[in-house]
């Protein structure tokens, strides 16, 4: 149950980057990241496995965070953030901002991805959950602290019609909860689809087991509480309402759920 980042960039420029070592401020770095794009972008149109997608992509990302994090503050590095942010890992994240000066984080381009950070920071294992109330598919109103205390866990499931990784997660999470006794494990699915009927289209053909709500723009902001800007995102929540993992994979979620 990975992480999958849906801005398009994110899934078109997996691109297998130069590591540097030891290396002295650049002093052009958009072009040393259009460099490293545009030869990467070739390793690329090689890949033949998803392991190797998934490696250059990993690949990319830490190469990014390398040039940023010897070259914060200097020309384009902002812009170069902004692009990879969200592909960054949370420590990546949290090394990165620390690099910057307060007028950095101040300024038009970082200041709503600082927003973002704090929120997820404050949405991260071992934080107290933050409550979201959305509206069912029968056009009633759940909140997710109707459900946290009624089980042992519950998983906060981001998610959209349209995202593909997001309807291939449905059937793991649908094997993970058959397999849970009651009482265990209970799952609130919130879309963040901005077309309803997509969403109501979806939900019959998933046929998902469990309480489904709806965020509605401007009145239902639920992903925004949570700072969410990747899905699926998934937040793990236990009986006493501590946040223990933001975004775990499959192995991850059952050696959680089987903790116990």
């Amino acid at each position: 149950m990975k992480k999958i980042i849906f801005q398009a960039l994110a899934l078109c420029t997996l691109v297998l980057c130069t590591m540097f070592t030891g290396c002295q401020k650049k002093a052009n770095l958009k072009a040393e990241w259009e460099g490293v794009y545009q030869r990467a972008t070739s390793a690329f149109e090689q890949v033949s496995t998803p392991d190797e997608a998934e490696l250059i992509m990993q690949n990319l990302i830490d190469s990014a965070y390398i040039l940023l994090d010897e070259n914060m503050g200097a020309e384009y590095s902002d812009s170069l953030f902004a692009e990879m942010y969200y592909m960054f890992s949370p420590e990546q994240k949290e090394a990165l901002f620390g690099r910057m000066d307060r007028k950095m984080t101040e300024s038009e381009l970082i200041a709503p991805i600082h927003k973002v950070f704090l929120l997820e920071q404050a949405t991260s294992a071992n934080n107290p959950y933050t409550d979201i109330l959305a509206l069912t598919p029968e056009g009633n109103e759940l909140s997710l602290s109707s459900l946290v205390g009624e089980s042992d866990y519950v998983l906060l499931d981001f998610w959209a019609s349209w995202c593909g990784p997001c309807r291939r997660l449905i059937p793991v999470l649908k094997e993970i909860y058959a397999g849970q006794p009651a009482g265990h494990f209970q799952i609130l699915s919130c879309s963040v689809d901005r077309d309803e009927d997509a969403w109501r289209k979806a939900l019959e053909e998933e046929q998902m087991p469990w309480p489904q709500v709806h965020e509605e723009e401007g009145i239902y902001e639920c992903s925004d509480l949570y700072g969410v800007r990747a899905i699926p995102t998934t937040i793990l929540i236990n009986r006493e309402g501590i946040i223990i993992a933001r975004n775990p994979d499959e192995a991850q979620l059952e050696e959680l759920l089987f903790a116990e």
